[in-house]
């Protein structure tokens, strides 16, 4: 049975096997008719036509191509001179990051006014401590008069008129004191003439004590003092703000200070890029004199070459408004004029090139940040502080609510004699006697004013109070994201200095590769191209890793700390003195 089917089969190859010859020859039979009898063979005459113009058309193509593809279509000279033109000004100045800061610490404009502030607040608690500073006050005066005579005296004294001459002397000593006491010393002296007694001098004289004592509003050290204390808590909201500004300031500077490295390093990068491209351009020329290159290589080498030099202008360009920018920081100046010399900066940021990759130290803990955040950063202390301030006004508002009610005493002793001696002798002797006391009260009807104002208040500490809960919590999130910014950036150096190796290693291959002829310059352009690029990357991932943890120090508020940073208030002139402040001076 098995045989019989072999059998079968072979009959059927051999049949198929016919069958396909068959319709071949048919088909090639037809298809020769069909071109015989559409198409007549050509003439050797018309052959010889056809190949002449077809080598004229040659020929001028190839001239064409050649006029297109020339290894002069690419003047690099005029480049070369710009480039080297635009190295920047010849005046550098060396600063490391420290040097940057302190400079900066000494003649940033921002952080000088801030810094008055706190002086500010000093100088508020002098004038609020002037409310209980005693005064003297002291008073002379002389009055004369000519009185007509009323008619019971003209008709009983016989005395048409009379005259009057009275002097005045009175000099007193007050204040108030903390508890909201106010007193007064008070002396005063007369001396009377009169046409009745013939113009002598009669004296009189008194000296008097006089007390006042709120019970109810303006009672109290704390409701007293309540200016004084929003003085002294505006000092340290002041030193806060202070601290803030050189937190904001220092990392402005850094951040500053890192891009000019960037840029920096990134011309070096562009010079490194131009070398090589130039590198390359003389083997391209070597190999087309040698006759292994064609002209479009060393057209696309100079090409190469161009694009480079126009990068490290632009890269040059970059550099000096770097610079540029942290002068302006600095408030470096020659001559009240913007300083034109070049920041070189010689601190460079962390490579991590011999260090091993240690995933569970990306990043400082989480909770430890927030932790520092809230304890250290200035505005958390701000708010504390504004919410204190809100509590003395709610306290003085509550206090202006009450009644005036005043306990009011006086005591004094009086003189009077003819002789200016006798008449103390009098005040001493107690010659006369006065006193007085009483109580005083006034009570506003519906208080509609007080009750405005404690409510206002009362508004005005809720308000600090939900301000400190915003600024908390965006400090939190300002920690998060500054911690998961370390994270990532810390990736990204890695990663890139891996790529930037790998990208290395092409080069150089695939320059081995061009000099054995089995690559060609536009490869080696584009591996250039992408090792720059490489190294690009890696140099803004250092910078970045530099900038987010100064973002970090900044959100922790331990910035500072890490730098050694001590915050001093600006030195300023004292307050004049008691007698330059009385002394006039006319202008």
């Amino acid at each position: 049975m098995t045989r019989i089917t072999e059998k079968l089969f072979v009959s059927r190859f051999h049949i198929f096997i016919l069958l396909s010859i068959v319709a071949f020859l048919t088909s090639y039979s037809a298809f020769s008719q069909d071109t015989n009898e559409t198409k007549a063979l050509p003439t050797p005459s018309q052959i010889s036509e056809q190949n002449a113009t077809d080598d004229t058309s040659s020929a001028g193509i190839e001239l064409n191509l050649q006029k297109e593809i020339s290894v002069d279509l690419i003047d690099l000279d005029a480049l070369r001179k710009v480039t080297e033109e635009r190295r920047g000004p010849n005046a550098v100045l060396r600063m490391s990051l420290q040097e940057c800061i302190e400079t900066a610490l000494k003649q940033n404009t921002d952080i000088i006014v801030s810094g008055l502030e706190p002086r500010k607040a000093q100088a508020d608690q002098l004038t609020a401590s002037g409310m209980f500073d005693p005064f003297l006050q002291t008073s002379l005066q002389h009055s004369y008069a000519s009185i007509l005579a009323s008619q019971q005296i003209r008709a009983y004294a016989r005395i048409n008129s009379f005259e009057t001459k009275q002097t005045t002397l009175e000099s007193s000593v007050g204040g108030k004191l903390k508890l909201g006491t106010q007193y007064a010393v008070t002396f005063n002296t007369n001396i009377e003439e009169t046409s009745f007694s013939n113009f002598l001098k009669d004296y009189s004289g008194q000296l008097l004590f006089t007390l006042t004592q709120p019970l109810l509003r303006g009672f109290g050290i704390k409701v007293n003092t309540t200016r004084l204390e929003m003085a002294r808590k505006s000092e340290k909201i002041g030193e806060s703000q202070l601290k803030m500004t050189v937190m904001n300031t220092v990392t402005e500077i850094i951040k500053a200070y890192w891009d000019l490295v960037g840029a920096m390093e990134n011309v070096k990068v562009r010079e490194e890029a131009l070398a090589n491209a130039e590198r390359l351009l003389s083997i391209s020329e070597k190999r087309r004199e040698i006759g292994t290159a064609a002209d479009i290589e060393v057209l696309q080498a100079k090409a190469g070459v161009a694009t480079r030099q126009s990068e490290l202008v632009a890269a040059q360009a970059q550099l000096e408004t770097a610079s540029d920018l942290l002068k302006n920081l600095l408030m470096l100046r020659d001559e009240n004029m913007f300083s034109k010399v070049l920041i070189v900066p010689t601190d460079r940021p962390h490579s991590f090139e011999n260090e091993n990759f240690d995933l569970s130290q990306l990043a400082p803990d989480l909770d430890q940040s927030i932790e520092k955040a809230l304890k250290n950063r200035p505005e958390i202390a701000m708010a504390d502080l504004q919410i204190d301030i809100a509590d003395l006004q709610l306290l003085q508002a509550r206090n202006e609510m009450l009644p005036q009610v005043d306990i009011i005493g006086s005591y004094g002793q009086g003189g009077r004699d003819r002789s200016l001696a006798k008449m103390f002798y009098g005040i001493r002797d107690d010659d006369e006697t006065y006193y007085t006391y009483g109580i005083k009260a006034t009570i506003p009807l519906g208080n509609r004013a007080g009750r405005g104002a404690f409510q206002r208040a009362r508004l005005t500490k809720r308000e600090m109070e939900e301000r400190k809960k915003k600024i908390e919590q965006a400090i939190m999130m300002g920690v998060h994201i500054a911690v998961r910014n370390v994270e990532t950036n810390r990736i990204l150096v890695e990663s890139n200095r891996q790529a930037r190796k790998l990208q290395e290693a092409n080069v150089i291959a695939e320059e081995k590769r061009l000099r054995l002829g089995v690559s060609t310059s536009w490869r080696v352009l584009q591996v250039q191209t992408d090792y720059t690029m490489a190294k690009t990357m890696e140099l803004q991932a250092q910078i970045s890793y530099e900038k987010a943890l100064i973002d970090l120090y900044l959100a922790e508020g331990s910035l500072l700390d890490n730098l050694e940073i001590e915050v001093k208030l600006p030195e300023v002139e004292p307050p004049v003195t008691y007698g330059e402040s009385i002394i006039p001076r006319w202008e």
